[in-house]
């Protein structure tokens, strides 16, 4: 009976991949040269700048036959209706993708913000990162997207970084490793496609691919055996597909001044032969100023596809980047077959994805509630409260006070509103952008007062922008933990608070990762022991609050 079963199913998936063969190989034969290099195009969209820019991106689509788009900002509702147009003008469905780190809320508005990979690498319950990734999966579906640009597997070991950094699970590269998995995992049983990315590692650099092309000066063990890591381990357990950067690594390219993404050296012998990667490779976005670091711009697409990338995401103008390819094949630069083996990857993922059966126009009525579940809302709670960590404790924690003096600096609202739940708070406000004078005169408001709560609100996530902090206060906080017992809620990025030099001071000290309104009520609860801090870092702050550090309570 086991024997006749196996058996069954050998033949059913036997006839399922002849099916997907004879789709693929009819739709081969019925496209030109211009068309099978139009479908390894992914090309962006960004539906709010209005009917003019939707009917000119129409019209390219349809012209060229482009295989794919990605989502730039816009409105969920609006999102599905230009999805439901532009899919209409394309002979075999638009492969649809979109950056959605940490959700869809990163490009699209009114959805709930779930928290940047930092703030998820200080969970220790894996399990929940695994829902993160369910609940992104099943975002993207309602939209129509297939395909996460996601998860960031680069290993942040620069704390100036200034483009990766809190989009980073963190530092070790082993927690790095699981976290991604448990993130892609969740993804994929929820049916989308995920990359890696940025191969082969984007964590050590301080400059931004967007706007210069960096430089890594490791050498080939040290890329090897720390930022190589995540991608070959997460290779082996089923990556789909891995994003390439736009970097200068001399040590893996031979010395060449070419950035990675456009390097074959890299993509094909390194990402496809060593690592043995046979999923879809996608370069990131080709506008970037990295990837046309003293490249000619409508060359640089052929050269990413000849380095071995599959999808060309984002080029300046993808008319002349399809002409220039079109010549390369012409010229046998590239051969029909080269090409004709690219497209063939990309219509084997659609079929995957059920695209081969035609695409299903979307229904946008009511897609707020679908995205903004209950489900969705737990889970971005459960996230909050069990990222919160602890740094220092002088015993104060959790407060018993029945009256509290609270700073809040920025926008705390509901931090404050939680607070208020478990004893009388007296407010003193303190603007991001303050003068010497203002805190002269709330300092003189604290002399009654032993205990003192400060909520550090409204930051910035980035070391370029010294995290939104204001100096003055920061040297005010400093000198008030010498006097008094402060307790700091920080809700921002981990790094800045190295910014605070007399950390022995405080009384105690919390990193709540950002300012969301279930990072401010989890906090609150956190400090009267309504709930544990059960966080720990995910990056090196400084000798004493070092990866891993974190007070559970």
């Amino acid at each position: 009976m086991l024997i006749a079963s196996l058996l069954v199913a050998s033949a059913v998936c036997a006839n399922a991949q002849k099916s997907k063969r004879q789709w693929i190989n009819e739709k081969i034969k019925s496209m030109t040269l211009r068309q099978q290099i139009a479908q390894l195009f992914v090309v962006s969209c960004y539906p709010e700048r209005g009917e003019k820019y939707i009917g000119k991106l129409s019209d390219i689509i349809q012209d060229e036959q482009i295989g794919g788009i990605i989502w730039g900002e816009c409105s969920p509702s609006l999102c599905i209706e230009t999805l439901n147009h532009l899919q209409s003008k394309v002979n075999i469905p638009l492969l649809v993708t979109i950056d959605a780190e940490w959700g869809v809320a990163m490009r699209l508005d009114s959805v709930i913000k779930f928290p940047q990979q930092l703030t998820l690498g200080a969970i220790e319950d894996n399990n929940l990162i695994y829902e993160f990734g369910l609940e992104v999966a099943a975002q993207c579906r309602e939209i129509g997207a297939h395909f996460n640009f996601a998860p960031v597997v680069d290993i942040n070991n620069n704390p100036d970084n200034p483009v990766i950094n809190m989009r980073s699970f963190g530092e070790n590269k082993y927690k790095v490793t699981e976290k991604a998995y448990s993130y892609m995992k969740g993804m994929h049983d929820g049916g989308i496609l995920t990359s890696l990315k940025h191969f082969p590692g984007h964590g050590d650099t301080d400059k931004d691919s967007h706007k210069e092309l960096p430089t890594i000066l490791h050498d080939k063990k040290h890329i090897n055996d720390t930022e190589l890591y995540p991608f070959r381990e997460l290779i082996k357990r089923g990556a789909t597909g891995v994003m390439t950067a736009h970097l200068r690594i001399p040590s893996l390219n031979s010395g060449n001044d070419i950035p990675t993404s456009q390097s074959k050296e890299i993509c094909t012998n390194l990402l496809r032969k060593k690592l043995k990667f046979k999923g879809l490779i996608v370069t990131d976005a080709l506008e970037m100023k990295g990837a046309l670091y003293n490249r000619d711009t409508s060359k640089v697409a052929m050269y990413s596809l000849i380095a071995g990338n599959n999808i060309l995401e984002i080029p300046i103008d993808v008319k002349k980047s399809i002409d220039e390819i079109e010549k390369a094949v012409e010229n046998g630069e590239i051969s029909k077959q080269f090409i004709k083996k690219n497209c063939k990857k990309i219509l084997e993922a659609k079929y995957n994805l059920g695209l081969h059966k035609g695409f299903q126009p979307i229904n946008p009525q009511g897609i707020l509630e679908k995205l903004n579940t209950e489900q969705a809302k737990i889970l971005r709670y459960k996230l909050a409260e069990a990222s919160l960590t602890l740094l220092a404790n002088k015993n104060i924690l959790p407060l018993n006070s029945t009256k509290i003096k609270y700073i809040e600096i920025g926008n705390g609202k509901a931090f404050k509103t939680q607070l208020k739940e478990y004893c009388e708070i007296d407010t003193l406000y303190l603007n991001p952008k303050t003068t010497q004078e203002n805190i002269d005169s709330l300092a003189a408001n604290l002399s009654d007062s032993e205990t003192i709560i400060i909520g550090y609100h409204n930051t910035h996530p980035r070391p370029y922008a010294n995290f939104g902090m204001d100096t003055l206060i920061v040297d005010f906080i400093d000198s008030l933990a010498t006097y008094k017992n402060v307790v700091l809620i920080f809700f921002g990025n981990p790094y800045a608070i190295a910014k605070f030099k007399n950390h022995e001071k405080f009384a105690a000290i919390a990193v709540a990762y950002d300012n969301s309104a279930e990072a401010q009520i989890c906090s609150a609860k956190a400090i009267f022991g309504k709930q544990k801090f059960s966080g720990k870092l995910p990056v090196t702050i400084n000798e004493k609050y070092t990866e891993d550090f974190g007070i559970i309570n």
